[in-house]
């Protein structure tokens, strides 16, 4: 198309020059009039046509015609809302439910106590054993101090398997030195009046072996009056009068304790003067389980 119009530009500037060759006079007698005349007629023809063909070009470009676009559409960012979640607590607690020894490491057989933690009281526990049967606590009653439960009578608050596992450091020497076999003495303390017509025989026991007591067995009778004595605890436990308090989970080696027949086994009279034989038996484990060993004692109160 643009190349046609070009071509057509072409021919019309030629015939204007064509018809301004045939106005040119060729006679040698025209004035010097009519030649001013011719020439100015001939640049009159030649602006004509280059108008016309400037114009033809120009008719012939295209036009350029941008189309709108339409407007971009603008991003709003929406805010996506955090989630909050809810705090877990990771305090793992236990409550003991009577009086327990807090020692210095688990097992109780070969560490000292450290504090006694009353019952009831809630203490945070700080990590375990591998046997699970030991935990590591804050001591409830002094900053900057912790110390080792052994023990059944407690209950457990929080993730215990999420605890973790603490290595024991071994013990310092003892102040005794224990022999190697499991083996105890026994000897014959007091008489106690509980009141209300109750008494009570007090026994003083040595561990002399190295390994720790958790079970005792009193049987016996008095032989004047055939009283029968029967007493047995999985606790060892130290008295004011014939009260309980601060009961032990075991005598370790080298330590020692007291023992009566209270709760049960008290006499509902009082049996001075009377001959007492009795057979106490201590276990390594709970129950009457484990290593025992019994020996007999004869007294009177």
């Amino acid at each position: 198309m643009k190349l046609n119009r070009f071509f057509s530009a072409i021919i019309v500037f030629a015939v204007f020059v064509s018809i301004s060759a045939c106005n040119v006079s060729t006679s040698g007698d025209a004035g010097t009039a009519d030649s001013a005349t011719a020439a100015d007629r001939q640049v009159a023809i030649e602006q004509a046509a280059a108008s016309i063909v400037a114009q033809t070009l120009t008719a012939g470009a295209p036009t350029i015609t941008q189309t709108p676009q339409p407007p971009l559409e603008s991003f709003t960012p929406t805010a996506t809302p955090t989630v909050t979640l809810a705090p877990t607590s990771e305090i793992v607690t236990l409550v003991v439910a009577k009086d327990t020894y807090c020692r210095q490491g688990a097992p109780v057989a070969a560490f000292k106590s450290v504090v006694i933690i009353k019952s009831g009281q809630l203490v945070e526990v700080l990590a375990r054993n591998r046997e699970n049967d030991s935990f590591y606590v804050k001591n409830p009653y002094e900053d900057n101090s912790a110390c080792w439960i052994y023990g059944k009578e407690f209950v457990l608050d929080g993730n215990a398997e999420g605890l973790k596992f603490a290595t024991l450091q071994p013990t310092s020497t003892p102040t005794r030195t224990p022999t190697p076999n499991a083996n105890f003495t026994l000897t014959y303390s007091s008489l106690v009046d509980c009141g209300a017509s109750k008494y009570a025989f007090k026994l003083y026991i040595q561990n002399v072996g190295a390994t720790p007591w958790h079970y005792i067995s009193i049987t016996g009778s008095d032989t004047v009056t055939g009283f029968a004595i029967n007493h047995t605890s999985n606790f060892f436990d130290q008295y004011s009068g014939c009260s309980t308090m601060n009961p032990q989970d075991a005598v370790i080696g080298g330590d020692d304790t007291y023992a009566m027949n209270v709760n049960p086994g008290e006499f509902n009279y009082n049996p001075t003067g009377n001959l007492i034989n009795l057979n106490v038996k201590l276990c390594t484990l709970d129950n009457a389980q484990g290593i025992c060993v019994t020996k007999p004692i004869s007294f009177t109160p």
